[in-house]
């Protein structure tokens, strides 16, 4: 039986260097679950908080549009839209006990936060102030329009005393982008 010689050793030496590799991966800190839940969530779509969640007593379903059905959905205004990077859009209305009111909100994701900035821009009301509490949110008395990255809401209330309501749902709406 011949004995083992340099070159027998050379070719282990590649497998050597991957198990070594291989331990040190394995050593190494892993993401944070919490950072890698928001990423995905992040890469899903956009989001509407659940209905308890934002003080409203029901949520109707979600319809969901893309850049081939947004025309469905905001005929006159979705060119806009478009040229912005409009990605997908969700919108449900929310009905909240002890005033006659709802509101619907629109969630928008476009493929870069200017987008979703310069459409916020566009449509915030001239007499919108800053929204108390949520940065980048500004809100008149029947509107609420707010931008997290690439996500751009807007709240419409029907009915009145829609103030405290449209903040509660701004206000929900932010926590879960964080």
């Amino acid at each position: 039986m011949a004995r083992p010689r340099v070159r027998h050793a050379l070719l282990l030496l590649p497998l050597v260097l991957v198990a070594v590799w291989l331990v040190a991966r394995g050593r190494a800190v892993r993401d944070d679950p919490a950072d890698v839940l928001r990423a995905l969530r992040a890469a899903h779509g956009p989001t509407l908080p659940a209905a308890p969640s934002a003080g409203a007593s029901a949520r109707s379903e979600t319809s969901s549009y893309d850049r081939e059905t947004l025309y469905e959905y905001i005929d006159g205004a979705a060119e806009s839209y478009l040229a912005r990077g409009f990605e997908r859009c969700l919108v449900a209305t929310y009905t909240f006990a002890g005033a006659p009111l709802d509101v619907t909100a629109e969630v928008y994701r476009f493929a870069e936060p200017g987008g979703a900035r310069e459409q916020m821009l566009a449509e915030r009301p001239n007499a919108a102030t800053p929204l108390p509490g949520i940065a980048d949110a500004y809100v008149d008395p029947a509107t609420v329009v707010a931008i997290r990255g690439r996500d751009y809401l807007k709240l419409t209330a029907l009915g009145s005393g829609a103030e405290k309501a449209l903040a509660d749902l701004a206000a929900a709406w932010a926590r879960e982008q964080q």
